[in-house]
């Protein structure tokens, strides 16, 4: 028999503008003092009981753009969005992503301005920018809601939540609880002890201990307050003991449920990369937000979630790479086998100073290798050679050099200069400022703008 189901919410914008002191303040917990640098890494899932008996699911999610895809599969599991702005800070990229998230899910939301408590709080400036972006809240003339709120002091907490209350009478959600289960994975990782385990909210159904899933039996559920539960009904968060494998994130129980597919070596075809690493993450989102923020001179060995384990430092070994941790332990004898094989090992707890090594890593290779730079300002045929024309940036670029060829930051693939001119000149080689022709061999399906980065051999 279908029935309303409670509202699940997400919790939207960019990092630092205070989501997670929000709801540290209707949960009455502090998720931010656990996660590291106080920056929400993970999508965190909780219930509540708003004043007028109304029943909520919120969804936390990241804001460091590293975790667009978390935003993004939070977004479309959520039935309403709240879009967070710090009415100190404004507009930033991750709020303009956010909306583009919203949007693209096609459901309702308000915005929520948040540090007003601070007295570089401006939320008629804030407004102004947020109508720039096609935000137009109800006070400028649009049909947002707008509520003002201090994570901090509580204050307009109660009118969040009334708006919010409010917005799912608008929009209500059926469901059947004894219906067929449709239940969507919002995270999933390996633990060492516990084996896969997957965290879960129910759309439809009710899910049980004992019930057979495609990838396994249901062992345990243990809801947002870490408490062991018999039964999750509709709009429940719950993690689910018993899986046989990791299942993808995104991925729907209901339906067959893939694999995590971060489990799997990557790499870029074609492209010489500049350092190797081999990868693991505390979860499968944590992994995912990570493969898809590595710059392409990176190549990823083998990836997966857990703990390091002996055969990582092996196969670093033999595939000269390095060890790249996220929110995971290196036991003393993988620290030993590491020692005596030379294999470094980088373990991180924020992601942005995960990223920042791996730059600084890949940064030290080029610079020991890039003879000169370039950018192709033109291009033009002379027989049966396509000519790119381009200006010397940095260093020199030399005929014959080994060259990549890169457009935005996407490398295109490595190859040679057949020849070089400056004018109607051969030349063997052209300085910093100067500008040239050449062509490329192998040939290259170049483009102006596009960059050249001349390697030494």
């Amino acid at each position: 028999m279908l029935q309303n189901r409670p509202p699940i919410i997400v919790i939207l914008g960019h990092v630092d503008h205070g989501k997670t002191t929000l709801l540290d303040y209707l949960r009455k917990s502090n998720v931010a003092a656990r996660e590291s640098g106080g920056i929400t890494q993970h999508i965190r899932s909780f219930q509540l009981i708003a004043k007028d008996q109304q029943l909520m699911t919120f969804i936390d999610t990241p804001g460091h753009s590293a975790f667009a895809a978390m935003r993004a599969r939070g977004s479309n599991v959520a039935d309403i969005a709240v879009l967070v702005v710090a009415a100190d800070d404004g507009v930033m990229p991750q709020t303009k992503q956010s909306v583009e998230f919203i949007k693209h899910a096609q459901i309702p939301y308000l915005v929520a301005l948040t540090k007003s408590d601070l007295p570089t709080s401006n939320p008629d400036k804030v407004k102004t920018q947020l109508t720039e972006i096609g935000v137009v809240v109800e006070d400028f003339g649009g049909d947002i809601s707008c509520v003002i709120v201090s994570g901090k002091t509580g204050a307009g907490i109660p009118d969040l939540l009334e708006t919010l209350s409010l917005l799912s009478q608008l929009h209500p959600n059926k469901t059947d609880p004894s219906g067929q289960l449709q239940a969507v994975v919002l995270e999933s990782s390996l633990d060492s002890k516990k084996g896969p385990l997957a965290t879960l909210i129910i759309k439809n159904g009710t899910l049980k201990v004992g019930d057979a899933l495609p990838l396994g039996k249901v062992r345990a559920l243990i809801d947002s307050n870490g408490q062991n539960i018999k039964e999750a009904l509709p709009s429940t968060p719950v993690e689910i003991l018993g899986l046989n494998i990791v299942p993808a994130v995104g991925s729907q129980i209901g339906q067959e449920i893939a694999p995590s597919p971060v489990n799997q070596p990557l790499s870029h075809e074609s492209i010489e990369p500049l350092l190797s690493i081999i990868l693991r993450a505390d979860v499968a989102g944590s992994l995912e937000a990570i493969l898809s923020s590595l710059p392409p001179l990176v190549n990823v060995l083998g990836s997966g979630t857990g703990d390091f384990v002996e055969t990582d430092v092996d196969r670093a070994k033999t595939g000269s790479a390095v060890l790249v941790g996220f929110n995971v332990k290196v036991t003393n004898a993988v620290a030993k086998l590491a020692e005596v094989d030379k294999v470094k090992i980088y373990n991180f707890k924020i992601i942005y100073e995960l990223l920042d090594q791996i730059d600084k890593l890949t940064h030290s290779q080029i610079t020991e290798t890039i003879q000169g730079k370039a950018e192709i300002i033109a291009q033009f045929k002379i027989g049966p050679d396509r000519i790119a024309g381009g200006r010397v940036t940095e260093g020199i670029i030399q005929k014959n050099a080994k060259i990549r060829l890169v457009r935005g930051d996407t490398i295109i693939g490595d190859t040679r200069l057949k020849s070089l001119k400056a004018g109607k000149a051969d030349v063997t080689s052209v300085k910093s400022g100067l500008e040239f022709g050449a062509v490329f061999s192998p040939y290259l399906d170049f483009r102006v703008a596009d960059h050249i980065i001349a390697i030494e051999s």
